[in-house]
């Protein structure tokens, strides 16, 4: 639940993000490569998330893990593997209710999203034909 819960913060910040590099290189003079301005930022500070995530990680097997010591019942057996052809593999699924209801979720998520979304981009390009706006309302909009 914790990670969702970042994850769906992300978004809000990463959305102010890409507006407020839109609104950067609005204000470029015209020489100036805006979208490779825009670019440099936002990988920036991806490379700088993932250094803070390393660094997390390595604090975390430095410090944190050798005080806690081995988990009692975590080496246990494991259980031998069914080795199923393709075939066979499509068949045991198939006989399942529930394989078959969620596989039709997933094949009529895909189409409906697609659908949709190819539609509101289409509407929203026609609106913003500046990338420049289009990439600020993307960000504003998430």
């Amino acid at each position: 639940p914790l990670f969702g819960l970042i994850a769906n913060v992300a978004l809000i910040f990463s959305g102010q993000a890409v507006r407020h590099f839109s609104t950067v290189r609005a204000g470029l003079p015209p020489g100036v490569d805006g979208w490779g301005m825009s670019l440099k930022g936002l990988m920036s500070m991806i490379v700088v998330g993932g250094f803070c995530i390393a660094g997390i990680y390595w604090a975390l097997n430095k410090y944190v893990l050798p005080t806690v010591g081995p988990i009692e019942g975590a080496a246990k057996k494991k259980k031998e593997k069914l080795s199923m052809s393709i075939g066979e593999s499509v068949i045991f699924l198939a006989k399942s209710a529930y394989v078959r209801s969620l596989a039709t979720l997933v094949v009529a998520y895909g189409i409906s999203i697609n659908l949709v979304e190819v539609t509101w981009k289409s509407k929203l390009k026609a609106q913003y034909p500046d990338p420049n706006d289009y990439s600020m309302f993307m960000g504003n909009f998430s």
